[in-house]
């Protein structure tokens, strides 16, 4: 099985939505339309709709983990930052990914 960038987003939102609301994060989860790819993983871009879609950084969510759907198998994977800084830096874009100045 090889999973799609549209079938990664839909597992990462099917996991991680019921995650989000047990947290008692703020706002409305959502993964967004646009991520990054290496050979293995998409990089799903997630969290509160009001910050990825509004820029409103009062949804932020400090130390959230990223999620990586793994292509080959479509597990998810969260991992820190710090801990996949090179990997997440290499990855390419996929989608239209917004051009932040």
């Amino acid at each position: 099985m090889t999973t799609t960038f549209e079938q990664a987003r839909q597992l990462a939102l099917e996991i991680n939505a019921p995650a989000w609301r047990d947290l008692k994060n703020r706002g409305e989860y959502m993964v967004a339309d646009y991520g990054y790819e290496d050979a293995d993983a998409w990089r799903i871009v997630d969290g509160a709709r009001e910050l990825l879609e509004g820029d409103d950084y009062d949804f932020e969510v400090l130390d959230q983990p990223i999620t990586l759907v793994m292509k080959a198998t479509g597990e998810l994977a969260h991992v820190q930052y710090l801990e996949a800084e090179t990997r997440l830096a290499a990855m390419t874009p996929v989608g239209d990914v917004p051009v932040y100045e």
